[in-house]
């Protein structure tokens, strides 16, 4: 492992139960001398990508929030998707999450609340679950053949909060195929008390790469008032229309 690998892998020990760190802390853990890691750290501080915190603590620094910025600007799933999320938010009342996953995490990318009223146990950035609520069942039942089994494994079964870890694989393996069969997901009090989500996946290059999710979600009793097929009709709208988008805007720049 490079240096520079190893530097950058300092901030991998930043989660959301552990936003601050100590060097003898990082010492620790990557099994580094403290001479080291203070190398380390002065230059990811440097960078702008951690700030000195209190006593002796570190935390993400004020350049992860220009990288952020930056990659909304370009990110090919709210280029696209932007206008039809809030036209699928305006219509229905509900809050509308784009949601993706990356290197075993599923983050929410974007939210649009046209009543701004819920709190959400997970915000954009922060990250769900595996297979635990609508957005996070979907991006999951779609990983494919090994690749699935080993979330089970390393993860899902070993996560005393997740219901899957007390069942056998192959349970786990049919509520996932459900899931693809059906085209969507909807499930009601797994991330939020009170909250229905119903997701479905974003599909592109020909109906073969799931890039990402759109759910939308809102209060149980905002759900009776709605005719639940037509809810989800609306996102598996959305979805299509964002993958068209996608596939419009890459044949643009391709050509």
């Amino acid at each position: 492992m490079s240096s520079l690998s190893k530097t950058l892998g300092v901030l991998d020990l930043f989660g959301p139960q552990q936003l601050q760190l100590d060097p003898e802390t990082i010492a620790e853990r990557m099994g580094l001398s403290r001479a080291t890691v203070y190398r380390y750290v002065k230059d990811l501080c440097e960078a702008g990508l951690l700030s000195r915190v209190g006593a002796g603590n570190y935390a993400l620094g004020p350049r992860i929030i220009e990288l952020d910025w930056m990659m909304r600007q370009y990110d090919p799933i709210l280029i696209a998707g932007r206008e039809p999320m809030q036209r699928l938010a305006e219509e229905t009342g509900l809050a509308v999450f784009a949601s993706v996953f990356y290197d075993g995490h599923i983050i929410n990318t974007y939210i649009t609340d046209p009543n701004e009223q819920h709190h959400f146990a997970f915000g954009r950035g922060h990250p769900l679950p595996l297979f635990r609520g609508a957005q996070s069942k979907v991006l999951v039942a779609y990983q494919k053949g090994r690749r699935l089994l080993k979330l089970f494994e390393e993860q899902i079964s070993r996560d005393p909060d997740n219901p899957y870890s007390q069942r056998s694989w192959s349970e786990f393996a049919r509520a996932a195929k459900k899931i693809r069969k059906d085209g969507y997901c909807i499930t009601h009090d797994e991330l939020n008390l009170g909250l229905t989500g119903i997701a479905a996946p974003i599909i592109v290059t020909d109906g073969k790469e799931v890039v990402g999710s759109i759910s939308a979600v809102g209060s149980t009793d905002t759900f009776k008032l709605l005719r639940q097929e037509r809810v989800i009709d609306l996102v598996i709208q959305t979805t299509q229309r964002i993958a068209s988008n996608m596939q419009a805007q890459q044949a643009v720049e391709e050509s």
